[in-house]
């Protein structure tokens, strides 16, 4: 039986349990424990049994994460938006008209001040909250899609979406913590997961609408879920994590104990924690810093190992992902496939089918969350990509002349690409930023990986058109399948499992020392039920 000191890593999951109860699970009998104990996913099924037979908390979660899911929608939009708009602007009968280099800048445009919104969300998540920041950024991405509904010049068209990009990047980290603090850890990876299939339910809403009604209606169409989600953002509440730090106690009680179904017990314990936790992140900065010292202090909180790990593992799998083709394949959906499957393929259809099979593997992503480890769930996204995009890559090469079959089987591997890529590898950042991250740095440290992440891809974007000259489109999906080979080795050596741990067991793996999940120091797990020591 673990030593008593155990307690301190007690996972939020144990939290419904009063102190008594605790007691009493000590004393029983170690055989009857050993025997709950035997089943493999018997902690699992005990978690989501316990979440969801407090259906009020699960439903107020659930309402939060729907509130949220309506801005990432919105925000999801004018990722797809240039997909559609290209190709009408590349028709010269059109009222503007682009040609390939004028039209790279169009989709790359909005990643380039993606990145400015991401670095400003790290200060205002502290500043003005989590749930203040989705709502301040709905208003730009309203903006945005409005002065490109009404843009008469193509200068016009990118001032909207340097606009509708800006917000996006102000829309994604916050969103990504708020849920990640909210919700309670066995619900962590299905919820946390959610705002990507949001994302990519978007992108679908943004190819149907494009391939029915001209660009000018599709840019006005996208400013309702914006203004939808202003409404209903103002209906939820803060974050406590925020509201604690604030020193806001009541109002962190009072929206915690909204969150936890009436589990007044569950809210005390996680408002303890939460209060030591604030009060040991005030002791590491002056209130009295001036302005350069707190520059210092950001930059030593970056370089901590506890944050500087979590950060690299992020970003390195951010980078092999946008090389695997992620994100490249939804700006430039049309006419990817338009190279790929000729005049013998309806483009806009395909591009509607491709991004629908997006949305539904996001949710089943979510679902595998509750059940299957990150770890999995990354090295098969990974694997799945690299052979798909190979395959696609060798019957490019390999095919003579143009063939009825051609259609299907291109269209086959482009699809299990798409399914492949996003089950894992589109899915699996935010949920890294909502557990890997440490409490006192989410807000600079989400920032800043959403900068690098936006930037990598306005990279990739405007040079996608270049590459695609020199190498061909075989040449491109070959780098994609090599791409997702490496990720697929990175996720095995480097990415720790958070499946089932509690954001403190997290933190405390990367405090120990711990770089590489292959070589990381094991700690027995406790025999009682109630922890899981080792991550």
């Amino acid at each position: 039986m673990a030593p008593d000191t155990r307690q301190e890593n007690q996972p939020i999951l144990s939290y419904v349990s009063s102190p008594t109860k605790i007691k009493t699970a000590k004393a029983k009998d170690a055989a009857e424990i050993n025997k709950n104990n035997n089943n493999n996913n018997y902690e699992t099924k005990t978690v989501l049994r316990q979440y969801f037979s407090n259906s009020n908390g699960v439903l107020a979660q659930c309402l939060v994460t729907g509130s949220i899911l309506i801005l990432t929608a919105g925000a999801g939009m004018p990722i797809g938006y240039s997909a559609v708009l290209l190709p009408q602007l590349a028709e010269n009968n059109g009222t503007l008209h682009a040609d390939s280099e004028l039209g790279s800048w169009i989709a790359s445009v909005h990643s380039l001040v993606s990145p400015l919104g991401s670095l400003l969300s790290g200060p205002l998540l502290d500043v003005i909250g989590r749930r203040g920041c989705l709502q301040l950024s709905s208003i730009p991405l309203c903006i945005g899609f409005a002065v490109i509904g009404m843009a008469k010049s193509i200068p016009c068209i990118l001032a909207g979406r340097l606009i509708a990009g800006f917000a996006v990047g102000l829309v994604a980290v916050p969103a990504q913590v708020l849920i990640g603090e909210m919700a309670d850890p066995g619900l962590r990876g299905l919820l946390v997961g959610i705002p990507f299939a949001a994302y990519s339910m978007g992108i679908l809403f943004v190819y149907i609408l494009g391939a029915t009604f001209s660009w000018e209606t599709v840019a006005f169409c996208g400013t309702a879920l914006p203004l939808l989600a202003l409404l209903t953002l103002s209906l939820i509440p803060e974050s406590p994590a925020w509201l604690v730090k604030r020193r806001r106690i009541d109002a962190a009680k009072k929206a915690l104990l909204w969150l936890r179904g009436g589990d007044i017990v569950q809210v005390n314990t996680e408002i303890a924690l939460l209060e030591a936790r604030a009060k040991a992140d005030v002791a590491r900065i002056s209130s009295t810093a001036s302005l350069s010292q707190q520059a210092t202090s950001a930059i030593s909180k970056i370089l901590n190992p506890g944050v500087l790990k979590p950060l690299a593992i992020i970003n390195i799998f951010n980078f092999l992902q946008i090389l695997s083709g992620t994100y490249v394949i939804v700006f430039y959906g049309v006419n990817i496939i338009s190279k790929l499957g000729g005049d013998s393929v309806d483009k806009y259809m395909a591009a509607v089918v491709t991004a629908a099979i997006r949305f539904l593997f996001c949710l089943v992503c979510c679902v595998l969350l509750l059940k299957v480890g990150r770890r999995p769930l990354g090295i098969i996204s990974a694997i799945g990509t690299a052979v798909t995009c190979l395959i696609l890559a060798g019957y490019m090469l390999a095919k003579k002349e143009n063939s009825t079959v051609d259609a299907y089987v291109i269209g086959f591997c482009l699809l299990m690409y798409v399914a492949a890529n996003t089950i894992g590898l589109m899915s699996l950042p935010g949920v890294m930023l909502g557990e890997l991250l440490p409490l006192r740095a989410r807000g600079i440290g989400g920032g800043s990986t959403f900068f690098i992440f936006n930037l990598l891809i306005f990279s990739l974007t405007k040079l996608f058109p270049l590459i695609t000259e020199r190498v061909g489109i075989t040449g491109v999906f070959t780098i994609f399948g090599a791409s997702a080979l490496l990720e697929s080795v990175f996720v095995y050596v480097a990415l720790p499992e958070t499946k089932g741990r509690s954001l403190q067991q997290i933190e405390d793996y990367f405090q120990q020392g711990n770089v590489l999940w292959v070589t990381r120091k094991r700690e027995p797990k406790s025999n009682d039920g109630l922890t899981i020591v080792n991550v």
